[in-house]
């Protein structure tokens, strides 16, 4: 079942519950007992991150100088995947993850076999193989060429950044920086990419090859405004936002809403739980303002029945017209 097949079935399964007969009242602040928030663990960071030699990896591009009697050129020679490089004569020398000065050792070696007083140079001509990827809630998500020095905040740079949209008056992120995670040879480094767009030296470390920038996108951190309102609605969460203030974005309530049964739906698809409120008991100062937490789903029942002022402001346009109506033909009494 897709994600919105499963969010149909929860609403209705929540809507369909009556005058909200059996739910639990909502808390003013959500009980962090019933649905702890995630343990938040910041990482320490990596506090020597000295600068690397160029190293040769697979993708790169070479030229390869032999220099004898006479100078001979190999052009545009390839680290393959498994390292080897394909020198004429010398064959496949093992270059991958050696310096400049460590290669020209092995290709000269290689190349002695057949001229024992030839020089080997190396000269890069396309570091191609010098690449980060990254990936998830940025605006270009890719491989990205790497320079010397390049670090985490320039390579999210590189890929647009994270991506935003402006919703109402407000510019929101939709990607999670905190929980965002440089990978190198299959682990997660000890940084915050958030605190390195800070400034921190410890997390704003410098990208390798090969290293992945993952930046996931913010999940639960939104509040879902449904059912009888005039706007049905999804906005950001932010701390301390309020019921009241959910309902406001979503313009308020239909004339069917029902004001005495307001459901808020938190915690995961496979066991939500379902509390109730009363925005009408809110009004009266018999009842709290309730605090949302992120991934809420607020959910405004129908009543039954509306009260007899509600029909009749329901109906006066219609007794209106039809008055009028009468007036014109001489019914009206």
């Amino acid at each position: 079942m897709g994600g919105a097949a499963r969010l149909a079935a929860l609403v209705g399964a929540v809507a369909v519950t009556g005058c909200g007969a059996g739910l639990p009242d909502a808390t003013a602040v959500p009980d962090p007992e019933a649905f702890p928030p995630p343990e938040s663990v910041v990482p320490e960071g990596i506090a020597e991150d000295h600068p690397a030699p160029f190293r040769l990896v697979p993708g790169d591009v070479v030229t390869v100088s032999a220099i004898s009697a006479e100078t001979t050129a190999y052009e545009g020679l390839v680290v393959d995947e498994a390292g080897l490089l394909h020198v004429p004569l010398a064959g496949d020398i093992e270059v991958g993850g050696l310096t400049l000065e460590e290669a020209e050792a092995r290709v000269q070696e290689g190349l002695r076999r057949f001229d024992t007083v030839v020089v080997a140079t190396l000269t890069v001509t396309d570091p191609a193989g010098h690449r980060a990827s990254v990936i998830g809630a940025v605006t270009t998500p890719g491989r990205i060429d790497l320079v010397p020095g390049t670090r985490v905040t320039d390579l999210l740079a590189a890929a647009g950044g994270p991506i935003t949209d402006v919703e109402g008056s407000e510019s929101v992120v939709y990607a999670n920086l905190h929980g965002a995670r440089l990978i190198r040879n299959g682990e997660a480094l000890p940084i915050s990419v958030a605190q390195a767009l800070e400034g921190d030296l410890r997390h704003n470390v410098r990208v390798r090859p090969g290293d992945t920038l993952y930046v996931p996108p913010t999940t639960g951190s939104r509040i879902t405004v449904l059912g009888e309102v005039e706007a049905p609605t999804v906005l950001p969460y932010r701390a301390g936002i309020l019921l009241t203030e959910a309902l406001a974005v979503a313009s308020g309530l239909t004339i069917d809403g029902d004001r005495a049964d307001i459901r808020v739906v938190r915690g995961d698809f496979r066991a939500p739980q379902v509390y109730t409120t009363s925005l009408r008991a809110l009004v009266d100062g018999d009842s709290h303002n309730v605090m949302l937490a992120p991934g809420d789903i607020v959910y405004v029942t129908q009543h039954w029945f509306a009260s007899v002022g509600e029909v009749l402001d329901r109906l006066a346009p219609v007794l209106a017209s039809f008055t009028a109506f009468g007036i014109a033909y001489g019914l009206a009494q």
